[in-house]
């Protein structure tokens, strides 16, 4: 599901993101979200990689209802709310090559992602396999400042924007299966 033209700095596209520790939907929240404008659910696997030329990163496989997609990510800090973020489609087979680089010490992180419209705002809400004590609610935005209304459905316990233990990155070096 695409977010739209990205910020961008220096000429390279910017990925500004918030993102929200909440409690696991339980199945009345989840039927008011399956209800949402431009809903939509997709399976990831995502496996963080030594990649090519020495060069790190991610890649993820996206199962949509028409079929799978595989992406490769970089990712470069700029700081707590704001990335550069490089990605381009990559092929099934370059995406099992490099999934054998998997980078010591991390896991494949695998989780169901349900992706919906709040007050024109487009949510992503992920719900991981490998812990099902919490989940994460993400939101692109257009600039660092824009404010966020957040879904009155979802139960937010902290604004984790920036904090790294929650990170994928970081879940996949704590046993991301």
């Amino acid at each position: 599901m695409s977010h739209g033209i990205k910020p961008m700095k220096d000429g390279r596209p910017v990925e500004i993101e918030r993102k929200y520790l909440i409690t696991p939907p339980d199945r009345n929240t989840m039927d008011i979200i399956e209800k949402c404008p431009r809903y939509d659910c997709s399976r990831i696997e995502q496996v963080y990689i030594n990649g090519e030329n020495g060069e790190g990163g991610r890649i993820r496989r996206r199962d949509y209802k028409d079929g799978c997609r595989y992406y490769y990510t970089f990712k470069q800090e700029i700081n707590g709310i704001s990335r550069f973020e490089t990605e381009y489609e990559i092929s099934k087979e370059k995406y099992d090559t490099l999934a054998e680089t998997i980078l010591d010490g991390t896991h494949p992180i695998r989780k169901y992602r349900h992706c919906f419209e709040y007050k024109n705002q487009l949510f992503e809400l992920d719900i991981y396999d490998f812990d099902k004590s919490f989940s994460t609610l993400e939101l692109e935005l257009e600039n660092e400042e824009q404010q966020v209304i957040l879904p009155d459905f979802i139960d937010v316990i902290a604004d984790v924007t920036g904090d790294k233990r929650f990170r994928n990155f970081t879940l996949a070096h704590n046993g991301g299966m």
